[in-house]
């Protein structure tokens, strides 16, 4: 407004001032003019006033209401502040509150986590000790399988199928080895009944090679156990055998022997049948009766009341050679082998080695006649070391000394391992004998001790008889390696006597036929 009003103010004098004559008017009118201007100006500042007044106050309104509105958000503000601090103060009680119920719930939760896992180990190791105890189990149900065959044989078939049974429990998915250890239990009471009661009465049974034969039997725990024929056997007097403790290497504990002394098997049959008839009453003469008791429980009893016989040296023998086992057989074929090439050494040097002292005579006659060529005609019908050498002399005998010297070399080279082809084989035989002996023998004792860790013994009777098994090898060795090596020195000083000898004669010849040095 005040441009627009200068503007205006300065026009309007532009206009007038040309044609204005007088000084003062215009001095006057511009007088007039400034103070209209001022006056405008004043007007335009008054309503600026009143404008800036307006918007001091429209302002002072802003204010007052900014104010009012800033107090009232400063009281809300304040509301809300409180209100927070006791919200604030409300939940930090609820959380100490809740810290503490999370501690405590941490805890046991804790608490729980180790309970569970000491469960989890317990019944791990529980699982693990059941395991075991049911392996312990099985090996126990197997071994008595295994032994069950070789142990006292009255009621096998029950003791087997049972032990059969307890092997299934415990092989099962779900093993019952309860059921299985009960069965394992019963069977070892079974057997301990066995040793500690007696029975009698009338069964089928084997007597010798006859089947289902019907018998009388007697059992004093495990350590007697007789039967009678009663099919009239035996001249009618019935057909007696006794269950005795072999004591054998294989692991056979108990075998039946029906071929008693006379004496013995009419006390057995006597007391076995008056047992089975129930005889209240005995003469004087069955009053007692003597039976063979293995109280020791070893093999004495059957070596005393087995019927003894003489063996011929044939049954002897195939009876050794049996005890030896497996290893026998190749002892055999070494000891054959051994015979044969000693045989066949002792022909050839007998053959080939030999001397004839009328051979030599004519030898001799005709090389002092200077008949060199019937000399040699008669070596070559010679088949033999001495002539094929002396024939590579007079062979030469035409040459110089140097070269029948050669031709002499040349022979006694070819002959000489002739006469000691197969020695060292021959030798060889002689100590291959002891070491397969001594494999028997260790072949043999450990086969002893599987036995015995599998059934065990309380007999040392039965450990010596083991290893006299045994040692039947090594004994057999030796008597086979002895002579052989007798005879391998035997053929070895033959050799060097027929070797000394060619180089004798050769020798002499030579210096028959060049008596003088001949360059």
């Amino acid at each position: 407004m005040k441009i627009f009003a200068i503007i205006c103010l300065f026009a309007i004098s532009a206009f007038a001032w040309p044609w204005s004559s007088d000084k003062k008017s215009a001095a006057v009118d511009s007088a007039m003019i400034q103070d209209s201007l001022k006056r405008e100006e004043f007007k335009n500042l008054q309503r600026e006033v009143d404008a800036l007044t307006r918007i001091r106050l429209q302002k002072a309104d802003s204010l007052e209401k900014l104010e009012a509105e800033h107090w009232r958000k400063r009281y809300n503000e304040t509301q809300l502040t409180e209100e927070h601090q006791v919200e604030t103060r409300e939940l930090d009680g609820r959380y100490s509150k809740l810290s503490t119920d999370l501690g405590r719930v941490n805890e046991e939760v804790q608490a729980s986590k180790d309970l569970t896992t000491d469960a989890e180990e317990k019944a791990k190791s529980d699982e693990s000790s059941y395991d075991n105890f049911n392996t312990q189990v099985k090996l126990a149900v197997e071994k008595s399988i295994g032994e069950v065959t070789g142990d006292y044989p009255v009621g096998m078939n029950e003791r087997l199928l049972n032990l059969k049974k307890a092997q299934n429990d415990v092989d099962a998915k779900s093993p019952n080895t309860h059921a299985a250890m009960r069965a394992y239990i019963e069977d070892l009471l079974t057997r301990h009944e066995l040793t500690y009661t007696q029975s009698a009465g009338a069964i089928h049974s084997q007597v010798g090679s006859r089947p289902d034969v019907n018998v009388n039997r007697l059992r004093l725990g495990t350590v007697f156990l007789g039967e009678v024929a009663t099919d009239g056997s035996a001249d009618g007097l019935g057909e007696v055998q006794a269950l005795l403790r072999s004591g054998a290497l294989q692991g056979k504990i108990f075998e039946w022997n029906n071929t008693l002394p006379a004496e013995l098997a009419a006390g057995i049959r006597t007391a076995v049948n008056d047992v089975n008839s129930g005889a209240e009453s005995a003469t004087a003469s069955n009053a007692t009766v003597k039976i063979p008791l293995d109280v020791l429980q070893n093999k004495a009893v059957k070596n005393s009341i087995s019927d003894t016989k003489e063996l011929t040296f044939k049954e002897e023998l195939q009876a050794f050679f049996k005890k030896g086992g497996i290893v026998m057989y190749p002892l055999m074929l070494v000891a054959i082998f051994a015979l044969l090439l000693s045989l066949e050494r002792f022909l050839l040097l007998t053959y080939r080695g030999r001397i004839g002292n009328r051979f030599l005579k004519k030898i001799h006659d005709l090389v002092s006649a200077k008949r060199y060529e019937d000399a040699a005609n008669l070596c070559l019908k010679k088949e033999s070391s001495l002539s094929m050498v002396l024939f590579a002399v007079l062979n030469k005998a035409g040459e110089k000394r140097g070269i029948a010297e050669k031709s002499l070399q040349e022979a006694l080279l070819r002959e000489q391992p002739k006469l000691e082809r197969r020695m060292g084989l021959l030798a060889a035989m002689g100590s291959i004998a002891p070491l397969l002996g001594l494999l028997g023998t260790v072949t043999g004792i450990i086969t002893l001790f599987n036995v015995i860790t599998e059934v065990g013994t309380n007999d040392a009777r039965v450990l010596a008889g083991g290893i006299s098994e045994a040692l039947v090898t090594t004994e057999t060795g030796l008597i086979i390696a002895i002579p052989v090596m007798i005879l391998h020195g035997l053929l070895s000083e033959k050799i060097e006597k027929v070797t000394s000898e060619l180089y004798v004669q050769s020798t002499s010849l030579l210096n028959k036929i060049f008596p003088k040095d001949e360059s």
